[in-house]
């Protein structure tokens, strides 16, 4: 097997194929080290970003199952300035606090807009004070994936730890 990175095309060829596998079919995991890096999936892949404190997340639009990426913004309102975070072993241009996944991808969505969010990432943001990111100042990214968005998350957060040595600050587990 080489130890090429392989492109973001590849990438979503793989998810692709597990969203249409059969039960049974068993797929090569890709090696960490493998995937691409976290700048080319942000900036190649297909997704829609979106104010958190644009709104309500309704069903007819975003009754999904996908993967989403919480972002931190560098001014209120601001959806092309991500925050510079700094992580382990480089920054994150991207602004990526936390990366998740959910079946109906808007019932998770809301979870974390709502005066008093039910979402762990949010609860955990307001318990980080170094992590300064209002309502405002927060955005969400969203790749609609099928059946394969747990397998996507998995992998996504990899290619985060591949790239930056760390998971995002919101998914760390203690």
């Amino acid at each position: 097997m080489s130890n090429e990175r392989i492109t973001v095309s590849q990438l979503e060829e793989y998810w692709d194929a597990v969203s249409a596998a059969k039960e049974g079919d068993s797929f090569q995991r890709i090696p960490l080290n493998r995937l691409p890096p976290w700048e080319k999936i942000c900036s190649e892949l297909r997704w829609h970003h979106y104010l958190l404190s644009a709104g309500y997340f309704s069903g007819e639009f975003h009754d999904f199952r996908g993967v989403y990426r919480l972002i931190g913004l560098a001014a209120p309102g601001k959806l092309n300035e991500p925050a510079l975070l700094n992580r382990v072993c480089k920054q994150d241009l991207s602004g990526t606090l936390y990366i998740g996944c959910a079946g109906r991808l808007h019932e998770r969505l809301n979870q974390m807009r709502v005066r008093r969010p039910t979402h762990d990432a949010i609860i955990s943001l307001r318990r980080i004070p170094t992590l300064d990111f209002p309502q405002e100042k927060l955005a969400v990214a969203l790749l609609y994936t099928g059946r394969a968005f747990r397998t996507v998350e998995t992998m996504l957060i990899e290619a985060y730890m591949g790239t930056f040595g760390d998971t995002p600050p919101l998914n760390y587990r203690t």
